[in-house]
């Protein structure tokens, strides 16, 4: 498994998907190796919960992800991380793993399957870790642009020419 972390997420809307980008850390990849990235499609609205969910804005009402994250601490479960797990081009799998109580008292992990827009707006409110299986990013992921030394303008440099350089089939 690789720890990533979201590194962007592009809002679209009409027929255009959104994408969440997640980035390999830094400590995963071997000395000198390339960080690798992951797209992921989804909608505009999850991608929206996803973000909402980074800013740790809530309006007045709980949403269907906030609901879930206070209904796990009322019964003493947490999530303990979340896995992106398979790909069937174009669709991903992932599964939340949560640690939850037994009738022992003891503490026991549950997997359960999830689709991973939600599994990713679950994992920013709940501070749970993000991990990719090696296969997934191996089949799917591409090499990252980004390095940790790079300074934020670099950074911005580097998007905006990337971006001039897609178009609509890229999508």
């Amino acid at each position: 498994m690789i720890r990533v972390d979201i590194e962007t997420i592009i809002m679209a809307s009409g027929p255009v998907p959104s994408l969440i980008v997640l980035r390999e850390r830094s400590g995963n990849a071997g000395a000198g190796a390339p960080l690798r990235s992951l797209s992921i499609q989804t909608g505009s609205f999850e991608a929206a919960s996803i973000s909402c969910g980074i800013d740790s804005s809530q309006g007045g009402r709980p949403i269907t992800h906030d609901l879930f994250i206070d209904t796990l601490g009322k019964l003493d479960a947490k999530i303990e991380r979340v896995e992106v797990n398979h790909v069937d081009a174009p669709v991903f799998f992932a599964r939340l793993v949560l640690a939850a109580p037994d009738a022992e008292g003891k503490t026991r992990e549950v997997a359960i399957d999830a689709r991973p827009s939600d599994a990713l707006a679950l994992a920013v409110r709940a501070n749970a870790p993000i991990y990719v299986e090696d296969d997934v990013m191996n089949r799917a992921g591409t090499v990252s642009l980004r390095t940790d030394t790079e300074t934020g303008e670099d950074e911005l440099k580097q998007f905006d020419q990337f971006v001039q350089t897609l178009s609509p089939d890229d999508f």
